[in-house]
């Protein structure tokens, strides 16, 4: 599956999962509020179950850059255009496409907290509720020119040790509230990079170890899935004891990589029927912009929809008909001009362009 260089089909199925993970979770809590503001046990095994799509798509952008960065040669200003034409302009257009929004059906006007407060909540992705994960990825951008100068294994391991100990130390020990003011509600952000780096890391970590991890993957991949199911009897124990967690938990440290494995061991399993593997493609490439456009579709279909379409029975059609409907949107915005400064669509080499491409470097 992996054989050509810059084309490596199991994180597209990564890319895939960690999208339709996101959305469950998306769905679910749009049940808990159309159900008088309470989950019943399956709503609620959905959405703590499916917080493993948000670090998952953290590790898939550290793992793209610094594979990347293996082969080819770092041009910063390539790198600066590249990345705010794909991350930044993207994140600019949906943050104050959603403030509009909300102000014109909400009446929410987001300048009330004042201005200083309004720029943190901006910077940080707060203009609706997913677009902190668009922070953190600019944030890890902007540290990404000094890591990609690490390109020993060795030094991979240790600095992802490091970034274990900084991502436990930011969630457990650090408390931002001691620091007060404006500067103590930065570093009190959910998108505040520390939070997350480890994810990142982790990626390039895959990246660098990624022919012996896979293979290892590969081999024990049903060792994997026996671990994969632990680990989600595991979750369900977390959440009835703890309640809602987060989806940069401690715990995922270790869930993350153990799962993203098996995802990697069974990906020729998903590919080889030829629907999972033009559904996985499709859903992979579209990835980021359903993650961008998903919430207003959901929002609508909120607004529309009888109270009583919303019976837990009715949940996979309604899922579905979200998952569609962004699909629909999302091919929308694509016929517009200057569309790839609205949404970020990879483009993903089929099998056959593969082969025509090896024929022409041999011929």
């Amino acid at each position: 599956m992996s054989n050509v260089r810059g084309h490596i089909s199991e994180i597209h199925i990564l890319r895939a999962i960690a999208c339709l993970l996101v959305l469950f979770v998306h769905v679910s809590a749009t049940f808990y509020y159309q159900q008088g503001q309470q989950f019943n046990d399956l709503t609620f095994f959905i959405n703590q179950i499916s917080r493993f799509g948000t670090p998952m798509f953290a590790l898939i952008s550290g793992f793209l850059l610094f594979y990347q960065a293996r082969f080819k040669r770092f041009d910063f200003s390539r790198f600066v255009s590249s990345r705010f034409t794909k991350i930044g302009l993207p994140f600019l257009f949906w943050s104050i496409f959603y403030l509009l929004f909300m102000f014109v059906a909400e009446g929410v006007n987001p300048l009330e907290v004042g201005e200083k407060q309004f720029l943190v909540n901006f910077t940080f992705g707060n203009s609706f509720y997913h677009l902190y994960f668009m922070s953190i990825v600019f944030q890890f951008y902007l540290l990404f020119p000094l890591l990609q100068l690490v390109r020993s294994k060795k030094s991979w391991a240790v600095l992802l040790g490091i970034s274990i100990l900084i991502n436990v130390y930011s969630l457990k020990v650090f408390s931002p509230g001691e620091v007060g003011g404006l500067l103590g509600d930065i570093l009190g952000q959910r998108a505040f990079l520390p939070n997350w780096i480890y994810f990142f890391i982790f990626g390039g970590f895959l990246a660098y170890y990624w022919e012996p991890l896979s293979s290892f993957a590969k081999r024990y991949k049903g060792l994997l899935g026996v671990a994969v199911i632990l680990i989600t009897l595991a979750a369900v124990w977390e959440y009835k004891v703890m309640g809602s967690i987060a989806s940069n938990r401690v715990t995922n440290i270790i869930n993350i990589p153990i799962i993203t494995l098996f995802i990697i061991g069974v990906g020729s399993n998903i590919t080889r029927l030829k629907w999972t593997n033009m559904f996985m493609s499709k859903i992979g490439a579209l990835s980021m912009a359903i993650y961008l456009a998903h919430p207003f579709v959901l929002y609508c279909f909120q607004e529309v929809a009888p109270q009583y379409i919303w019976k837990t029975s009715l949940f996979p059609v309604i899922y579905l008909i979200i998952l569609l409907g962004t699909i629909l949107m999302v091919k929308a915005i694509q016929l517009l001009p200057w569309n790839q400064y609205i949404l970020t669509v990879p483009k993903i080499k089929t099998q056959q362009r593969i082969q025509q491409s090896k024929y022409s470097m041999n011929s």
